[in-house]
């Protein structure tokens, strides 16, 4: 056994989800589709490359290694840096997507304009693509809405820059409808303020994957979204509506040994659970080290499916069970009560080589990969990126982007139900 789990990363369910979110807002608004950290750990070059042809728009990512991934596998759609770029190395690969108009960059204010304006000096080339981020109360990158017109007018008077994109970011959209429009309020000013420092074809672009669903008034010429593609978005619209859309990853793992104990035997480090019944225990093979959140036993509750195969007729073959994990999380094994599932002989000691599905992809499973995060204080994100780069990613459902406008529709009046 070379590996001890994998990563199913479903691209037909991605496709399918670019396919709703295109139905979220107008047909001249366009997705730029956001791949950090190598896709949040799905692996951003074969990820990027269905965005592609399910037919995003851009593609945004933090740095210029994690650009460079990207074009060398391929894929040619536009791509945003998000992070302030300082240097940029003469006859690489990011030279040739700027020669290309391939590659946009990000101006955080003043001195950081007149930074990339020498940079494009040293490169040759024509002007560089640029979108200014304004700070409307995130308070991380970008210039202050208060001293952005110093910026517009270094853009607006270099010629080796050209405006081509302008944005904010919104810090609560999830939660805080008063603050997300308060911040769109501050950058709708600066956009009448400053409207003729800013070119008419510039895309003016707010909207993360909460913010789609808030309000129509945040889609603009351009949405960004992250966790609406990969279908782990759990919020809903501001009317209680929410999209049909589908997690595209699972992470699975194996049954590799089971033990029998009496009542009254405590479990793993710390001895944090104790036996409260004969109970059968199972050993899966994964851990901390690969990235399973260690959480505590006595503050959360967290479930893993068992899989296995039914010696009765069944939908899929397969019969499924949630059973609780127990003890402490180990460098590469965790613990589950197996005792409320049946044996069967077509598996090793009764249950040994049965799947463990550590992180499922329905939103109703207990261990749902949101639901999971929720019972450790995480984030989705978080657990996402945190998977080890040894789990094999493997990708099922191949598509070619054949989830578009003209083949779906979505019905949001009713049931939320996607029709042809």
């Amino acid at each position: 056994m070379r590996t001890t789990s994998r990563l199913i990363i479903d691209l037909a369910t991605l496709d399918r989800n670019v396919g709703v979110i295109r139905e979220l807002v107008a047909p001249h608004c366009d997705l730029c589709a956001v791949v950090k950290a190598d896709a949040y750990g799905m692996g951003a070059p074969r990820i990027a490359r269905q965005l592609a042809e399910s037919g995003v728009s851009m593609l945004a990512v933090y740095n210029l290694a994690q650009a460079e991934a990207i074009s060398l596998a391929g894929v040619t759609t536009p791509q945003l840096v998000l992070m302030p770029v300082r240097e940029i190395e003469l006859g690489g690969e990011i030279h040739r997507l700027l020669l290309a108009g391939r590659l946009h960059l990000v101006v955080h204010g003043e001195s950081h304009a007149q930074e990339l304006a020498a940079i494009a000096d040293q490169l040759g080339g024509g002007p560089i693509p640029v979108h200014i981020e304004i700070d409307t109360g995130m308070s991380r990158g970008g210039v202050l809405a208060s001293e952005a017109g110093r910026t517009l007018a270094v853009i607006a008077d270099e010629r080796r820059l050209r405006l081509v994109g302008i944005f904010t970011h919104f810090s609560d959209s999830r939660a805080d409808d008063a603050r997300t429009h308060a911040q769109m309020d501050v950058f709708e000013k600066l956009l009448a303020d400053h409207a003729a420092q800013i070119p008419q074809d510039a895309v003016v672009h707010v909207a993360n994957s909460h913010a789609i669903l808030r309000d129509s008034r945040f889609h603009r010429r351009m949405v960004r979204t992250g966790l609406a593609w990969t279908g782990l978005v759990e919020s809903q619209s501001i009317d209680g509506w929410k999209p049909p859309l589908e997690s595209i990853v699972r992470w699975e793992s194996t049954i590799v040994h089971t033990k029998s104990l009496p009542c009254d035997v405590a479990v793993g480090y710390g001895s944090q659970w104790i036996t409260r019944r004969p109970t059968r225990l199972g050993i899966i093979p994964v851990g901390y080290f690969d990235g399973y959140p260690m959480g505590s036993a006595q503050s959360d509750r967290r479930w893993i499916r068992v899989i296995a195969e039914s010696p009765t007729s069944t939908a899929n073959g397969l019969r499924s069970w949630d059973v609780p994990l127990v003890g402490a999380v180990n460098m590469d094994q965790i613990v589950v009560d197996l005792t409320d599932v049946p044996p069967s002989i077509a598996y090793g000691d009764g249950h040994i080589g049965m799947t463990a599905e550590l992180y499922g992809s329905q939103p109703s499973a207990r261990n749902f990969l949101p639901r999971v995060a929720e019972a450790v204080g995480a984030h989705a994100y978080e657990l996402l990126c945190r998977l080890s780069p040894r789990i094999p990613r493997q990708y099922v459902g191949e598509s070619t982007g054949t989830i578009t406008t003209d083949v779906m529709r979505i019905d949001r009046q009713s049931t939320g139900a996607m029709t042809a």
